[in-house]
């Protein structure tokens, strides 16, 4: 139980300090198909792809256009070129190589890519359907990311993602690095926070690129940024979900 102490102390020295993610993201690419082929969290992953593609399919019926944040491989941009009547979908991403593999995948003929930070992107304007999958929780302080995210929601629109959550965070750890493995990663992160707190926040690492809640706390943060709540489905490693914003 030592890797969870350091995890829960270096939560509470790290506050509301963001994770930092965007230098480690912008040099790699998450390959979400080789995740799927793993013991354990593969079950997971693939029950949250389906479980995410039922929802484009109800939700985005009449979406003229789409946007998605953080689109990774484009797996889900795939989806929404698929169930969706949308003339024009654009996909975000912070990594140069993931992008060109979402361009690869999509053959949207309305399909946009732009590259960058989330958080400095503008003139994109609002949507009928945002997506954010798989990477809310890299992405920085969850509450303010979901805030960002409800922005580009024109009113009466749907917003579709998922977070990871930390409820079974330490067996997956331990179950794919072994214990030992885990520990010292968890050592890490802990010295990680304690440099944050140290420095108000200036001096991170890579170590801290996600912030994880509980499963139980995700509903009821929802509930606090959104108009509305559609839907939450849980699994053991994740929570998706639908919201709206208020067409007032």
């Amino acid at each position: 139980m030592l890797a969870e102490t350091f995890v829960s102390a270096g939560h509470r020295l790290i506050g509301e300090h963001a994770p930092e993610g965007r230098d480690y993201w912008a040099r790699r690419f998450w390959d979400r198909e080789e995740v799927e082929s793993r013991p354990v969290l593969g079950d997971d992953f693939r029950a949250q792809k389906k479980k995410i593609a039922q929802y484009i399919e109800e939700h985005g019926r009449d979406a003229a256009r789409v946007l998605e944040f953080a689109c990774g491989t484009g797996e889900f941009t795939a989806m929404a070129a698929d169930l969706t009547p949308a003339k024009e979908i654009l996909a975000n991403d912070i990594s140069e190589q993931a992008l060109k593999i979402t361009g690869d995948r999509v053959g949207h003929p309305g399909l946009t890519l732009r590259q960058g930070d989330f958080w400095a992107l503008d003139g994109v304007g609002p949507a009928p359907l945002v997506l954010c999958v798989d990477a809310i929780h890299h992405m920085g302080q969850v509450r303010k990311v979901l805030e960002r995210l409800k922005t580009f929601v024109e009113p009466g629109g749907t917003f579709i993602g998922n977070l990871w959550t930390i409820d079974n965070y330490h067996d997956y750890q331990r179950g794919r690095y072994g214990a030992g493995k885990h520990l010292g990663r968890s050592a890490l992160f802990l010295a990680n926070a304690a440099v944050m707190r140290a420095t108000g926040g200036r001096v991170r690492w890579a170590s801290y690129r996600t912030q994880l809640l509980t499963g139980a706390a995700v509903e009821p943060l929802l509930h606090e940024v959104f108009d509305e709540v559609v839907d939450v489905h849980t699994t053991r490693f994740f929570v998706a979900f639908v919201c709206r914003r208020s067409d007032r």
